[in-house]
């Protein structure tokens, strides 16, 4: 059950892509019933790993536009209530500006999520051939100093570790300083320009591969690999970017698995470099049925990657039945007609 979750994957690993966040009223159950089963397939010998998504990281900007009203209720029944009995005051509240103050103090770098949570999730992780990762990967992500820091001078980018490191290290550090939890506050102005500063230092430290926005090109953010849904990538350099990132991303890297644009179902696009599994199952999304993609490493003939989409019907469907048509393939036939 959803309350008391039973891990029964054995040694398997299972990768969720992100986007937890701003997708209902449920948020910390999702993450409690996530959470719950990654300390269980440990201990049987497999694992859960969950990716930052970019609602992961416009909460931890600070940036709540997407959020359910009725999730950020949860929040603060959950979190904020706690602090209040804790603090035997609800002073703590004002540092955020009435800015959804728990939902704020649970996801901020440095916050009460951050060691437990958050620190423990990956841009991008690679199992067996596949590589994982929210919206997608190119190969200036992955290729050492390709990406410079003109203030610092540092490296962005260098390789899947060196991502999850960066956003690690960015999500563990209060970057805004000190905490005013006693409310401790002259002027009104004070307070606002007090959130609006602390909004203005995670946003300005927070690493590119975690940056971004509508049509950004970071790892939570481009659709260069996924859009338009259900079809092939409109970009027509996508083919040689995935195949250029699967290769920089490790030996015999065959495919990227990708969320971030709700597709009608699972799909594989780019010649079968590029699957993509957001099918859009939240009710805060599209209400869409639930599927799964599942490779089965080295179970084919000659060692090759079995891959399978699940569904909730208890189907197994051949991903080779999933690959959506190459729209230079089908230009062609209709030359022909």
């Amino acid at each position: 059950t959803n309350e008391e979750p039973m891990w029964a994957g054995g040694d398997a690993i299972c990768v969720q892509t992100g986007d937890v966040l701003d997708r209902g009223d449920d948020e910390l159950a999702c993450f409690r019933l996530l959470a719950t089963l990654a300390r269980q397939a440990k201990k049987a010998g497999g694992a859960l790993l969950l990716l930052y998504g970019n609602h992961e990281s416009l909460n931890a900007a600070g940036l709540f536009q997407y959020a359910n009203p009725g999730g950020n209720t949860e929040f603060d029944k959950t979190i904020g209530a706690r602090i209040d009995y804790n603090y035997g005051s609800n002073r703590w509240r004002l540092q955020f500006a009435g800015n959804e103050p728990s939902r704020w103090a649970s996801f901020e770098p440095g916050g009460l999520l951050a060691e437990n949570l958050l620190g423990n999730m990956l841009v991008a992780c690679v199992v067996g051939r596949t590589v994982f990762v929210h919206a997608g990967l190119t190969s200036s992500h992955l290729r050492d100093g390709n990406s410079v820091d003109e203030e610092t001078g540092k490296k962005k980018y260098g390789g899947i570790s060196q991502l999850n490191e960066e956003a690690r290290e960015w999500i563990l550090k209060a970057h805004h300083g000190d905490n005013n939890n006693w409310g401790e506050y002259n002027t009104v102005e004070e307070v606002i320009a007090t959130a609006q500063n602390r909004a203005k230092v995670a946003s300005k430290t927070m690493p590119d591969c975690l940056g971004g926005g509508i049509g950004a090109s970071s790892p939570v953010w481009m659709r260069d690999y996924s859009q338009p849904n259900d079809k092939e990538p409109k970009n027509p350099k996508a083919n040689a970017m995935i195949a250029e990132a699967l290769k920089e991303s490790g030996p015999d890297v065959q495919r990227m698995v990708m969320g971030h644009t709700p597709q009608r179902n699972i799909n594989a696009a780019l010649q079968g470099k590029a699957w993509r599994i957001d099918v859009g199952a939240s009710k805060g999304v599209l209400g869409g049925t639930p599927e799964v993609l599942e490779i089965i490493h080295m179970g084919g003939e000659n060692d090759e990657d079995i891959v399978n989409i699940l569904t909730v019907d208890g189907d197994r469907i051949s991903g080779k039945e999933r690959s959506v048509p190459d729209d230079i393939i089908m230009d062609f036939f209709d030359m022909k007609r």
